[in-house]
Formats: structure tokens, sequence, C-alpha cells
């Protein structure tokens, strides 16, 4: 029998997937998470967690991942950006990806042996993984960072790709220093209308409130009926 919190639970994850953007970064963070599960879509559980272990371990303990929409994530280099406060919308400019900075960097930079340390560290532990794995989770990562230019002719430019981008060590670079990133040309994106598109999601969902309110109720009575004593009990 199906447990009434399984239930309740999957009623929540269902009106929270139609929450409508409010603002045009979460309409580009909407899109990103609509990439990520068309480009996931094929992976087994298993699969995600052997890679999200992949990146927990070139990340490190101090910075583990539940996603690799988190992993991914190019929000974090727009801090104070308008992007936050602006009203939801189909373009953005975003800040130069890592690897598209690193094309930039002086070979003799701080950057660039940083970089060249990650990427190494990065071809060891995917060691293990066979070139369509790395290929296949270079692409994963493109649909995330909504990077439509960047092509991986082979395993040596995924990695490098996946090692840039995935780096703590680079981002706490950023950090102190945002000046190459800044030099950088920003990325200029458009994508879809995500608030057209979660309004018909929301029509198309409209039974959800009809029927929220009675299977509630009927998850409550069965949690009450499973915990009630019997009027038997103490005759046992």
């Amino acid at each position: 029998m199906q447990n009434p919190t399984t239930d309740i639970d999957q009623m929540i994850h269902e009106l929270n997937a139609i929450q409508l953007p409010g603002s045009l970064m979460e309409s580009f963070d909407a899109y990103r998470e609509d990439s990520l599960r068309s480009a996931t879509e094929a992976l087994t559980p298993s699969q995600r967690d052997w890679y999200l272990d992949l990146f927990d371990r070139f990340r490190g303990p101090d910075d583990r991942n539940d996603a690799l929409l988190d992993i991914f994530d190019p929000g974090m280099y727009m801090v104070d950006h308008p992007a936050w406060d602006a009203p939801p919308g189909t373009r953005i400019e975003m800040p130069a990806l890592t690897s598209e900075v690193a094309n930039i960097a002086d070979r003799n930079s701080e950057f660039a042996a940083v970089a060249g340390m990650e990427i190494r560290k990065f071809r060891d532990l995917a060691d293990s993984f066979a070139d369509e794995e790395v290929l296949g989770l270079a692409r994963i990562a493109r649909a995330a960072l909504v990077d439509r230019k960047t092509t991986f002719p082979d395993r040596q430019d995924s990695i490098r790709y996946l090692a840039l981008n995935s780096s703590v060590r680079l981002e706490d670079l950023w950090a102190e220093d945002d000046s190459l990133w800044v030099t950088a040309r920003p990325r200029q994106i458009e994508f879809e209308d995500m608030v057209a598109g979660n309004e018909q999601n929301f029509a198309a969902r409209a039974r959800i409130g009809q029927h929220f309110r009675r299977r509630i109720s009927r998850a409550f009575r069965k949690t009450r009926s499973a915990t009630r004593p019997s009027i038997f009990e103490g005759f046992c």
C-alpha cells in the first residue's frame, strides 16, 4: 500500500513544478533545469550517482553537491547581477565560461597554473570512464551551462571543459580576482519563454487543484487509521 507521506510529498513536488519564475534569473534557471533534464533522461540513478561521485572527488569533501545542475551553475559568477531583480524574460547576458576565460589567460599566470593542475587531476580521476562516457558527461555540462557553441572533438577537449567549468579552485580564484572574467566577452543567451511554458503546464494540471484536497484528506485518513488504537485493544 502506498505510504500517505509519500503521496503528500508527490503532490507538493507537482505543485512546485508549476511555480512561475519571478525574475529573469529564475526564468533562466528554469530553462537550465529543462535542458539538463532532457540531456540526462537516459541516465539511470546509478549512473547519476557515479557521475556525482566523480565530481565530489574532484571538487573535494567541502563542496559536495546533490545535483549536476548545482555543479555547473553559471549563476555563481553573477553576484549583484541585474538579472536577479529584472522581470522574467527570454534573453540574458552571462559572464564567459571559465573554459572560455582560459583561452585569454596568460600562460605564465596563476590562472593558467591552476587550470593545468585541475585538468590533470580530473583526467586522472576520469581514467576509468570510457571515451563515450566522458563525452556524454561533457554534453550534460554543456546543457546545464546553456552553452550552444562548444564542441568536443575528442576526450581531451571534453576533460578540459569538465575540469575548468567545475573547478572549486578556479571558483576561488574568481572570488579573489575576477578581472579575467570581466575582460572576457560575455555570453548573450536567448531561451524559451519559461513563464508562458509554465502557465501552459499550470492549465494542463488544473485538475491538481480539484483533486488536491480530496487526496490530502484520503492520505490523512489512512494515516489516522494506521495509528488509531483498535476498539479491541486490551482484549487480545
